[in-house]
């Protein structure tokens, strides 16, 4: 007859076993409770690190976009009847003061370059106001203010002559979400294209207009620019 198998606890050898297993652990962690001990603190304070590190980083914001309201105060407040001179002299002043946040991400960097951006295409400075338009679409890529950037960076390259960047960043603002003057944008890239002799461009957005903006002003501007290169024959 087979004889029965013995499996680890069953018997005296199996309690002989797990008393030996018990001892060893025990044995370990006798050895070893410093640096387990150790390691425990160090989480606990990594944890608490990180509790600081996000505490102060959102008091750190919201410190920074106190600082950018009171520049833009400084910068608005009864504006309308400075004189050109008195204009520029507060517009140096938002820009000095704007210069510590300008390098920042998140929402405080987006809006300091695009408070900067605005100063400078008031000042007719387009590339520059086309940089700082760009990093504040950069510092707030998820945001809804990405695509007014990349718009208003398409104007300023308009303005410098670079039709073949505008139109990228025409195309770019176009796509962000809930960008409300995407069918606007969609147009002047369309038009862009048809300086750049792009046509099949031109043709692509402005079916797009046609096909995603049907109630849009900008949907019988797109009809009339099909009809016109269609029957100047730059289309098929």
């Amino acid at each position: 007859m087979a004889s029965n198998v013995l499996t680890l606890g069953s018997g005296k050898a199996g309690k002989e076993e797990k008393k030996g297993a018990q001892e060893k652990i025990e044995s370990f962690m006798m050895r070893n409770r410093v640096p387990l001990l150790a390691l425990i603190g160090l989480l606990a304070a990594a944890a608490v690190a990180l509790c600081i590190v996000f505490g102060i980083a959102d008091s750190t914001r919201k410190k920074d976009l106190a600082a950018l309201d009171t520049v833009e105060y400084a910068l608005t407040k009864n504006s309308t009847d400075l004189s050109d001179s008195d204009l520029s002299a507060r517009q140096d002043t938002a820009l000095t003061g704007l210069s510590a946040y300008l390098g920042k991400g998140g929402v405080v960097g987006a809006r300091a370059n695009m408070l900067a951006a605005d100063i400078y295409f008031q000042k007719k400075d387009w590339g520059t106001a086309k940089d700082c338009y760009l990093k504040a679409a950069a510092a707030g890529e998820k945001h809804y203010t990405a695509g007014i950037c990349y718009y208003n960076a398409a104007v300023c390259a308009e303005e410098l002559g670079d039709n073949q960047g505008a139109a990228g960043y025409y195309e770019t603002a176009a796509g962000k979400d809930n960008f409300y003057l995407a069918p606007h944008a969609l147009f002047n890239l369309g038009r862009i294209s048809e300086a750049l002799s792009d046509f099949a461009k031109a043709k692509e957005s402005y079916q797009k207009i046609i096909d995603t903006y049907s109630g849009d002003e900008f949907t019988k501007l797109a009809h009339s620019r099909l009809i016109a290169l269609k029957a100047s024959g730059k289309l098929e």
